[in-house]
This record gives C-alpha cells, structure tokens and sequence, in this order.
C-alpha cells in the first residue's frame, strides 16, 4: 500500500496539525495576540489560521504558516492605510495568493500578485543553500497555471480585491507605478530578485516592508549584502537586514528617506 502524501489527503491535514503544534506554533500565538489598528476579534484570528491551513492542506505552498503569519502581521498592521497595496511576486500554485488576499481584504487594502504563470524562465543558475546544499531552479518549476491559480483564489481567497499580472517580471514590474506597502518576493532566480528589487523597493511608502522568501540562497545573500547593488541599481542606500545569511524569510523595512524626503 502506497501512503499518499499530497494535497487533500489524510496525511497532510495531520502533518499540519502537527506543524501547528511545533513549528509555527510561537507565531500562532503572537499572531492571536498582536494588537492591530482594526477590530479584530480572537473567533476571527482563529478562522483565520483555520482558513490557511485548510488552504495549505489543498493546495501546495512553498511557505510554513509561520512565514506567511510574519507577511500577514504586517499588512494587518497598515490596516486603514489609504490606498493600502500588498504586491506578491511569485504565486505558484496559489497557496499565498489566497492567503495574502483574505489579509488584504481585512486590512482594507488590495493584493497585486505577479507571476508568468508558465513556471521560473530558462536559466544557467546554479545556487547553494546556506547549508552547503545545491540546487537548480529548472525552467517551468512551480508552474500554477492562470486558471487554476484563479480558482485557487476564488474557492479559498477574496479575488474581490486581488489582481492577477501575468508575464515575466522584467515586463511586468516596469508598469508598476502606485506607492507600496508589503510586499512578498519568492523568486528563487538571481536575476528575478534583481528584477523586483529594483522595480519594487523603491515604490514602498514609510512604514512598510520588503520580504524575500530566498534568504535561504548564498547568492541571494550575497547579492543584498552588497552596497554597491543597492546604491547603483536599486537607487537607495543599503538597508540593515535582520537575519541576512541565517534566515530564509527576510524583512527589508522600506527605504530610509533622505532629508529632502527623497529615498
């Protein structure tokens, strides 16, 4: 007998469980009790992290719900914020997507989620983990076709404020012209968090946040350890990285302005 492992099966709602237990159970619990700028009952957090656990037991995430609590958190900390953006870059099969939007939607805001829909480009990247290990982002990996990824968000998301951009991000990212507050890279490729870093960071409003999901990846650490990137190519100066070279989900706070209120 082959024990089936995927989404929707008995095997993942117990790992779950026993992920919520463990792993994420310390953001759980800071989660139901943070103080946010909207009525937010304890009945309501709770159906929330039901909800992303629901989401996570169907469709396949590339995140542990401690991360996406970490995103959630912060958005739900700008709630009221006028004209308040959440951008994600990256969906996959949908998994943050959906999760990222009922945030969105809480908070009064509205979700951008980018993605080519086709899966990571074609690519001679050849990356290490922190850890030593290698990996090859293969072109077409994490693919999550436009259809489904809409019908991700729409059985277990809010699609009612969340907009889907398809196309890869070197021609996506340039139209982006509105102020952001959080946004949420999981890119993998070198060449993409260039990409987003350079059309997205700048765009974030005071009080907002960058994360990136590959503070796993040397040469991603690499690349955000070096001032050079930040200042000529992003066009900032280089931010302070918590965690930069032992955390895989990394916040960057939004640039810090100069006296003329420029970044």
């Amino acid at each position: 007998m082959v024990l089936r492992r995927g989404p929707g099966t008995p095997y993942r709602r117990l790992k779950s469980l026993q992920y919520l237990a463990g792993r994420d159970r310390a953001a759980v619990l800071a989660f139901l009790a943070a103080r946010y700028p909207i009525p937010l009952p304890l009945v309501q957090r709770v159906d929330l992290v039901r909800r992303f656990v629901s989401i996570t037991n169907h469709v396949r995430a590339y995140h542990t719900q401690a991360e996406i609590l970490t995103v959630v958190d912060r958005i739900l900390r700008l709630a009221g914020r006028d004209g308040l953006t959440v951008l994600e870059a990256g969906c996959a099969k949908g998994s943050s997507t959906a999760k990222l939007s009922l945030a969105a939607r809480l908070a009064g805001g509205r979700l951008l989620a980018f993605d080519s829909f086709r899966g990571l480009p074609e690519n001679d990247e050849r990356h290490r983990h922190l850890d030593g290990r290698r990996v090859h982002f293969r072109a077409g990996a994490f693919t999550g076709r436009l259809p489904s990824v809409q019908r991700t968000v729409a059985r277990f998301g809010a699609p009612e404020v969340c907009e889907l951009r398809k196309g890869w991000f070197a021609d996506t990212l340039p139209a982006v012209t509105e102020p952001l507050d959080v946004v949420l890279l999981d890119v993998d490729l070198l060449a993409s968090t260039r990409i987003c870093m350079t059309h997205l960071y700048p765009r974030i409003r005071p009080g907002g946040v960058l994360f990136s999901q590959d503070g796993h990846l040397r040469a991603t650490v690499a690349l955000l350890r070096e001032p050079g990137f930040w200042r000529d190519e992003v066009g900032v100066e280089p931010p302070e990285i918590p965690g930069l070279g032992t955390a895989k989900l990394l916040e960057i706070p939004a640039p810090r302005l100069r006296p003329d209120g420029s970044v």
